[in-house]
């Protein structure tokens, strides 16, 4: 994903020296993120400010507009179209270089991303599972059942969505907000809608499945059985080791069933980290919890869920990111209420498409 950032700052930068810019905006974006005080040395002030400077001159560059010749009036060279258009077109940019480096490290046990030109397509081929298993013939027959295979496809449609906001670039430039704050507060916003598309995707898919009989994948109630079970039937089926995910809340209830093991506060995994890491040779990887914006303090991942998959084969689920951002302004004067709003547009679509098998274990 990284190499297609750099793809896409090439084609936008117009030197080497601005893409490296725009790389180092990255940096400096997740050390804001992560709270940090410093970045190599340069106080986070400092950083404000290099990063201020080095988003002007890009919208000096490609708006043909000094901000020079209009310090003595800064919201006259704002509010020129050109200048807006530029401005936006550049947030347009860094937010697409922050949203998937996120989502690739939150998402990458269940889902693959794929990113795509404008009016593109995206196809995703299933290859069966089934093998060309031998017939059993006699001397006197000449030829076994004939095998074949068929590949299925699944297509892919991706779909806009919008976000606008009341903050011109005559905010960001007085300092109103960082530049790291826009852009942080519009790429959290489209990453988290991401994020909700895959879960509530990949739970449909997964509940969905038999709950009953020789093909169940789907279980009520936790037991050790169960669990070692339904992984290694997927790991075998998919012919790929098996992994156990869950929120840090449904880890912490994996336990063996026995009562005849040892805890050791120096070497146990489950009381140095609240759970296991490593169940009867199943790695056990804990998801970081979403936060569900739509209501407030709650959570979006279900905490009564242990996921059994197997991410080294074919995801379960698949991104389509449809082209870079996009990004349109409206001036004061055309809104009612006199203030200005830029609008960042950003297309995809997800949906499951593999011939992968996956379960989940409800706990009681």
């Amino acid at each position: 994903m990284m190499d297609i950032n750099r793809g896409l700052i090439l084609k936008f930068a117009s030197d080497a020296e601005s893409a490296t810019n725009y790389e180092k905006f990255v940096e400096y974006f997740n050390a804001y993120k992560g709270k940090a005080t410093s970045i190599n040395g340069v106080s986070m002030d400092q950083a404000h400010k290099d990063a201020l400077t080095f988003f002007n001159g890009e919208v000096e560059k490609f708006s043909g507009k000094k901000i020079s010749d209009w310090q003595n009036n800064l919201k006259q060279y704002c509010a020129f179209t050109g200048v807006a258009e530029a401005a936006f077109a550049v947030l347009g940019v860094l937010t697409d270089l922050i949203i998937p480096n996120s989502l690739l490290k939150s998402l990458d046990p269940i889902a693959e991303f794929h990113n795509m030109a404008w009016g593109d397509t995206l196809k995703i081929e299933l290859k069966p599972r089934d093998l060309f298993l031998p017939s059993k013939i006699g001397r006197g027959k000449r030829m076994g059942n004939i095998r074949r295979m068929y590949d299925g496809e699944v297509t892919i449609p991706t779909y806009l969505r919008e976000i606008t906001v009341g903050i011109d670039y005559y905010d960001i430039l007085t300092g109103k907000y960082t530049l790291a704050e826009y852009v942080m507060k519009a790429a959290m916003g489209m990453e988290a809608q991401i994020r909700y598309d895959v879960w509530d995707a990949f739970e449909t898919a997964v509940g969905a499945l038999d709950s009953s009989g020789d093909t169940k994948l789907v279980y009520t109630g936790y037991t050790q059985d169960d669990l070692v079970n339904l992984a290694e039937r997927i790991g075998a089926w998919n012919n790929s080791p098996a992994v156990i995910l869950g929120t840090k809340t449904a880890c912490s209830k994996i336990l063996p069933a026995s009562t005849n093991y040892r805890i050791d506060l120096d070497s146990s995994d489950y009381v140095k980290n609240g759970s296991l890491r490593d169940f009867f040779g199943i790695p056990v990887i804990q998801m970081e919890q979403v936060a569900n914006y739509a209501t407030e303090f709650t959570v979006k991942l279900d905490n009564t869920k242990l996921y059994v998959v197997s991410p080294s084969t074919q995801k379960i689920m698949h991104v389509a990111m449809e082209g870079g951002a996009l990004s349109t302004m409206r001036d004061a004067q055309d809104s009612a209420h006199l203030l200005a709003t830029g609008t960042l547009m950003k297309s995809w679509g997800v949906a499951t498409a593999t011939s992968a098998i996956a379960g989940v274990i409800t706990l009681s």
